[in-house]
């Protein structure tokens, strides 16, 4: 075993898993950009750089770096806040991308893991 916490673990394959579904939704956009080129393109750069940035964090817990605990909050903590004000039950991937971003604040904030990245 690599000596890193259980949850420590589970919190950075959920941030990988977040991660890749935004760089999938960024190439499904890309997919579809036939009918609207620019927009299209325009739109797929964000979940595109979300799943960038997610990646980046995955690596961050996964070594255990500081700045990992507190960056990987703050992007969930947010992209939690903005799928709590756009919610809608009849959208699957938004509802799933709400609970990994709570599981992943949740699990940020216990004493354990917080004590894993100081």
């Amino acid at each position: 075993m690599s000596g890193k916490p259980t949850g420590v673990i589970i919190l950075a394959l959920l941030q990988l898993i977040n991660a890749l579904l935004a760089i999938l939704g960024g190439v499904l956009i890309l997919a579809l950009i036939f009918m609207m080129p620019l927009l299209g393109m325009l739109l797929a750069l964000i979940p595109l750089i979300i799943g960038i940035i997610g990646l980046i964090l995955f690596w961050g817990l996964w070594t255990l770096k500081g700045w990992a605990w507190f960056w990987t909050l703050f992007f969930n903590f947010v992209a939690l806040l903005l799928g709590i004000l756009s919610f809608d039950l009849a959208n699957l991937t938004g509802l799933i991308n709400l609970a990994l971003n709570l599981i992943i604040v949740i699990y940020l904030l216990l004493p354990a893991t917080r004590a894993a990245f100081r």
